[in-house]
């Protein structure tokens, strides 16, 4: 349902991305694993346009777009497709829980007011918060905050959803009820594509995990196998750094 092909993004002379490509399947979660600067967040910013590519195409609900040369339709038609949720929740400080939710399906896909609600709060009630509808985000904690992310994204029935690092910015405490959630659209068969570091929610959680470095995948596999049986040199010398360090070993209950 998702292809990418041959993405490349640079910052003035500083090479980000090196033809980089990507296959996700319909209810696939995609979770990509790298060390800081490897690339991996420009690459998913770079699929609905938050950043954009120097080259390559995108393959998202049957239609094909050059993602040099997108027009403002194009942009818009990708980001109807999509939803993204970001490290550091980005919810709009003057609006209520409900509010941020409603502003995207009321002013940017033009969803009548009444029908908007009814997603909205059916979106809330899917990550626990229903209840906490008419909190603002200062009075929520990070973990609640980031949910309401999670809900602004599937009340949009988008046909993937872009995930930055969602527990990077999280209190240790507050992580596992932001994985349970991302857990349960999983098993939902929600399409996913997830940059994390959390190794627990890799090998329990992904169909396929990636591991980017210099700008390049440089091994992609599924859970069992690349955890297991890495193939690179790079990926081995990552894991063994990463699962050493117990600060990555997040348990979580459902």
């Amino acid at each position: 349902m998702l292809e990418v092909s041959h993405i490349a993004k640079r910052f003035d002379d500083h090479q980000v991305l090196k033809d980089v490509s990507l296959q996700v399947k319909q209810g696939d979660v995609v979770v990509i694993l790298g060390p800081s600067g490897s690339g991996k967040t420009t690459f998913l910013r770079c699929l609905n346009h938050l950043e954009k590519a120097n080259q390559g195409q995108l393959t998202l609900g049957g239609r094909t777009y050059d993602l040099e040369k997108l027009s403002k339709k194009d942009i818009l038609d990708i980001r109807q497709k999509t939803a993204f949720v970001f490290q550091h929740y980005n919810l709009f400080a003057n609006k209520t829980a409900l509010e941020n939710i409603l502003e995207g399906l009321v002013v940017a896909r033009k969803i009548p007011k009444e029908e908007a609600r009814q997603l909205a709060q059916e979106a809330l009630a899917k990550v626990g918060l229903l209840d906490y509808a008419d909190y603002y985000p200062s009075q929520l904690s990070g973990g609640q905050q980031q949910r309401i992310g999670i809900a602004r994204a599937i009340a949009v029935k988008p046909e993937v959803i872009l995930l930055d690092e969602p527990t990077s910015a999280l209190d240790p405490e507050l992580v596992g009820d932001v994985l349970n959630v991302l857990k349960q659209l999983a098993e939902e068969g929600v399409t996913m594509v997830v940059v994390t570091h959390e190794m627990s929610f890799a090998r329990e959680v992904a169909t396929q995990v990636v591991f980017m470095d210099g700008g390049v995948i440089v091994e992609e596999n599924n859970p069992k196998d690349f955890f297991a049986r890495p193939q690179e040199a790079r990926t081995r010398q990552f894991l063994s750094r990463l699962l050493s360090d117990e600060s990555y070993s997040v348990e979580y209950v459902i």
